[in-house]
């Protein structure tokens, strides 16, 4: 290897290098030094030192050694590979790369490739083009292993997502500032940020698997099996196919499953981590990215490519990737393709065996139908015994039939006759299923016509239609009720108005919800509390509602997701109901030159391109429209005053549409049916709304987040309002005033626009069920108790508290949920309880306790994080523990200048923080201990005096507590297994060496003021 110079600035002597650049030296200036030379210098603007080669400067004979690169290469935290045109004719670079990759391969270390002009990653992993001469040459003068090594650490180096030259044409800086600005993420990440901790290998999936009685199912899930733990290379990705509703994802879900089992049994698992992760038609590339991050336990920002790469080639993994519809470019995820040396596997499931051959599969397996037999045990098994009667067995066995041994049509048919049990019942729908199956085939006749069955069998039309509805959201939407995805439904189809309110309107949706999972229409969706369609269910919901289904008098045009980037054509609206165009790219409308009488519902959210909307030509053509959702519409400026044609338009939906800078004033007040007005996280929409009568029929108003102004006299004039949200509305005060204040004050608007609204008006609200606000500079008394139980999100700043029982009057109501209370610089405050997902209570110089109360509702609190910061008199954090579970996803605590605390838990609570992962203390200047044990507590206390309350605490830091003395009373040792970091600062009393905390090796040493996973512990 070729001696090397490295480039230094006048501090570098004795440094350790963030970067090593390698390239060879151009003879031309277009594309080499002069890009290595740009990169680097905007490298060392970015105070990230960087080792960059340069022949001109060992022209100065600045030389150092290649043991002395060795060390630079594996000092450095990331390595840049400028592939240039001639890089394959320097044998000191395809050295400088083996050492690279090497280190990357036991270290982890961070690799980018940059393919500059005239290279491909092609040309890099098969040596071809201008690498293939070079190649020819190295192979004549060198040793034959020498020049394979170097052939194999091309193949890897160009399989690696990089960047690209020709991508950025005329645009070489931009490149230069991208991957900048990627190695400043990255080493940033390095030096600051601890990983944490990882996941469990494996995560159950819920899964209804029906293999009692199905021999054959049995066999394919074995096969599975043993091709999985086979360590033969050839099985390194195996494919699952077969036709929709066969089995495919059961299947998965139960390979995926089993393994859980196994090492909850003690059962070693052939992977260290198994992940299954849904791809869809329409492949959502950084949500499947973010998903592996998380289930990695990466950190938030490590969701690209690179990092994924990385970390995955660090493990023995399953990679389970289901419903995959075409070729998903592993590398553009950050997926290694096996086989590797590891002996990770993938697992793909698809509707087609050639997209299982184009993702690399070597072994394929075909999900076959169930046999006949098979097909009626699983009936009977789903409709009941009753169906296999003598009288009724004819029949079924006929309707069983008709499900052509797909699992999935059976179980949903058999639940649809499952309380039927006449006969004529029977045979009534066999021939609704005869006459459906009359002039269909293919897909629809093995698949959807026993689905349009169940569909058909349905109790009533809200479930027909709610059931649709939900097929208007992209494919694997997780459709949230609580999160208001549905209030497009409520309001847009009139059912608010038969059902009388927003709230009965929810309740409603949660018994339709359940009426269709227990039909197996809807499945639970991966967030809590949220369902969505299984594709096939919503390949037969967009049947029902297209044009190729005659009977149906409801035409949905739904083209969703980023795989859209047109528009529809003009004549296709025209005969819609409903369009939706949920997270599409498309950029422009077309202009319609017919009128859509149909259409009621335009659902356009969650659009990054969109920036118009035409002024002609388009919204006059929809007269009929009742929902209008642009939600999310980043890039949406302004509306067209064509905007007044939609008479009908009870929902206008313009959340988070953060660049919206005006509304059509004129045109708003014309929409005398709108029952919906959301401008929500407008952030830049500076206005004032609402100036005369119109909008009389609002029942849901949001601005927060917002800088929309009201003028005085108009909330109070809103008698239908039920649901509002001032959340955080800068430019909306309130006041309260005597009647002689009153007098002296006409002023509807200060001197900077702000709305001044008299806290009366909300009281005019007699429909009001729910409401978030942001009090400022106000007096809390008795006006606050007949809103406090309609209160779901609160901010109270420099606000005094008068009444202390009207603060108490939140959460009295036991349906009530105050999800969120923040309350900062408040005299008066004395006692306050808790939100539901997110407390902060900062700087309330009288605050004695928190959460004093003891008839609190059941089930009432689930928080999330907790913060008391700067309460010089709280003197307990908590005097009752009721409910018992109240603390039960409680995640982060943050106590901070709380100045007559001694302690912060007993020892009976935090039996209650099952999920506690991280507490912060500081500056209390009176805390003597974390945990007082109580003398008669000794249930949980294990022998040497070991007591483990915190089973999923990760981080502990302890800050600037001058009496602080232990963890906890009379020497007792807290158990941590999960424990990955511990920082004590400026605790002079406290034991460090060891600190009285333990993980599964032993007592935590602390040698300076932190401890992380892997530092010194001390056996017991």
């Amino acid at each position: 290897m070729a001696t090397h110079t490295v480039t230094r600035s006048s501090s570098s002597s004795g440094r350790n290098y963030d970067v090593i650049l390698n390239y060879k030296e151009e003879e031309r200036e277009e594309t080499g030094n002069n890009f290595a030379s740009k990169l680097y210098t905007f490298l060392e603007k970015a105070n990230i030192k960087t080792f960059k080669d340069d022949a001109e400067i060992s022209k100065r004979g600045d030389h150092i050694s290649a043991d002395a690169v060795m060390k630079v290469i594996k000092e450095s935290r990331c390595a840049i590979i400028l592939f240039s045109w001639n890089y394959a004719s320097s044998t000191r670079c395809l050295e400088e790369l083996s050492l690279i990759m090497e280190c990357r391969k036991k270290n982890g270390q961070r690799v980018i490739p940059v393919f500059l002009m005239g290279v491909e990653g092609s040309n890099v992993r098969r040596q071809k083009g201008s690498f293939e001469e070079p190649f020819r040459r190295h192979e004549e003068n060198l040793k034959r292993e020498v020049v394979e090594r170097w052939r194999l650490d091309l193949k890897i180096a160009g399989e690696l997502c990089g960047l690209n030259l020709k991508d950025f044409l005329d645009r070489e800086e931009e490149l230069i500032q991208k991957i900048v600005k990627d190695v400043i993420r990255y080493t940033k990440r390095k030096k600051q940020v601890t990983r944490p901790l990882s996941p469990e290998p494996v995560i159950e999936i819920p899964n209804k698997l029906i293999i009692k009685n199905q021999p054959s199912t049995k066999s394919m899930l074995q096969q599975m099996f043993d091709w999985i733990c086979d360590p033969d290379p050839c099985f390194g990705i195996i494919g699952v196919h077969g036709m929709g509703g066969v089995g495919k994802t059961t299947l998965a879900k139960e390979v995926n499953n089993r393994l859980k089992r196994d090492l909850a049994n003690g059962v070693d698992i052939p992977f260290e981590t198994v992940i299954m992760v849904t791809v869809s038609a329409t492949p959502n590339i950084r949500r499947i990215q973010t998903y592996i991050s998380k289930r990695l336990g990466l950190p938030d920002d490590s969701h690209e490519a690179v990092a994924l790469f990385n970390a995955l080639m660090q493990k023995k993994f399953l990679l389970i990737l289901d419903d995959v519809w075409t070729e998903l470019m592993l590398e553009d995820v950050g997926i290694p393709r096996p086989p590797n040396d590891k002996g990770s596997k993938i697992l793909v499931t698809s509707r087609n065996r050639e997209t299982c051959i184009d993702m690399g599969a070597t072994k394929t397996i075909n999900v076959h139908p169930l046999s006949e037999s098979e097909s009626w045990d699983l009936f009977v098994e789903k409709a009941g015994e009753h169906v296999a009667t003598n009288d009724i067995k004819p029949c079924a066995e006929k309707i069983v039939r008709r499900c052509k041994g797909l699992p999935l049509a059976i179980v949903i048919v058999a639940h649809a006759m499952a309380k039927q049990q006449g006969v004529e019942m029977w045979e009534n729908a066999l021939r609704e299923m005869k006459q459906l199956d009359k002039d269909f085939r293919g897909m629809i006749d093995e698949v959807l016509l026993p689905l349009k069955f169940s569909y058909d069998s349905l109790d009533n039309e809200m479930l027909k239609s709610l059931f649709l509805y939900c097929a208007c959201f992209p494919e694997d939407y997780n459709i949230r009720g609580d999160l208001d995805d549905m209030l497009n439904y409520w309001v847009g189809e009139v059912i608010v108005d038969q059902l009388g309110s927003l709230k009965a309107s929810r309740d409603k949706f949660e018994d339709l919800i359940q009426s269709l999972k227990k039909s197996c229409m809807l499945e639970d969706g991966e967030e809590k509390g949220s369902v969505r369609v299984h594709n096939i269910m919503r390949d037969l919901a967009l049947w029902i509602t297209s044009s190729e289904y005659s009977d149906s008098s409801i035409k949905f045009l739904n083209r969703t997701g980023i795989s859209v980037k047109e528009a529809p054509r003009a004549h296709e609206w025209v005969n819609a109901s409903r369009i939706s165009l949920i997270g599409t790219q498309i950029k422009k409308f077309p202009e319609l030159g017919e009128t859509c009488q149909k259409l009621t519902a335009f659902l356009f959210r969650e659009n990054k391109h969109f920036s118009v909307i035409p002024q002609t030509n388009f919204l006059q053509h929809m007269g009929h429209l009742r929902v209008l959702d642009l939600s999310k519409s980043q890039n949406l400026v302004s509306l067209p005053n064509s905007l007044s044609c939609l008479v009908n338009l009870r929902v206008l939906r313009l959340h988070m549409c953060k660049r919206l800078r005006a509304l059509p004033l004129p045109v708003l007040g014309m929409l005398r049916q709108l029952q919906v007005l959301d401008l929500g996280w407008c952030s830049q929409l500076d206005q004032q709304i609402l100036g005369g009568s119109e909008c009389e029929r609002l029942r849901y108003l949001d601005v927060k987040f917002s800088k929309v102004s009201i003028p005085a006299g108009v909330i109070s004039g809103l008698y239908n309002l039920e649901e509002l949200r001032f959340y955080a509305s800068n430019k909306i005060k309130w006041r309260v005033n005597s009647g002689e204040e009153d007098e002296k004050m006409d002023g509807s608007e200060s001197t900077s626009g702000e709305s001044i609204i008299d806290v009366r008006e909300l009281s005019c609200l007699t429909y009001l069920t729910s409401l978030s606000i942001s009090f400022e500079d106000i007096i809390i008394s008795d006006w606050f108790k007949p809103l406090a139980n309609k209160i779901i999100a609160l901010s109270l700043n420099h606000c005094t508290v008068e009444k202390q029982d009207a603060l108490e009057a939140l959460n009295l109501d036991k349906s009530q949920n105050l999800w969120q209370l923040i309350i900062e610089d408040c005299p008066g405050l004395s006692c306050v309880r808790i939100g539901s997902v997110l407390t902060v209570i900062r700087n309330c110089e009288d605050l004695e306790v928190v959460l004093d109360r003891q008839d609190v509702y059941p089930n009432q609190y689930y928080l999330h994080e907790l913060h008391l910061e700067g309460l010089p008199k709280l003197r307990r954090t908590w005097v009752s523990l009721e409910p018992l579970n109240c603390f039960g996803q409680l995640s982060l605590i943050v106590i901070e200048k709380c100045n007559s605390l001694t302690m912060v838990f007993t020892e009976e609570m935090p039996r209650l923080f099952n999920n506690l992962k991280e507490i912060r203390v500081g500056h209390c200047v009176r805390l003597e201990v974390l945990i007082e044990a109580e003398e008669e507590e000794e249930e949980e206390v294990g022998e040497g005096g070991i007591i483990s309350l915190f089973p999923r605490l990760e981080v502990l830091k302890l800050e600037d507590l001058p009496t602080l003395t232990g963890v906890c009373t009379d020497q007792t040792t807290l158990h941590c297994p999960l424990i990955r970091e511990v920082k004590v600062s400026n605790c002079p009393r406290l034991k460090k060496d060891p600190l009285r905390i333990r993980n599964k090796d032993g007592l935590l040493v602390i040698e300076g003021e932190q401890w992380r996973r892997g530092n010194k512990v001390m056996e017991e």
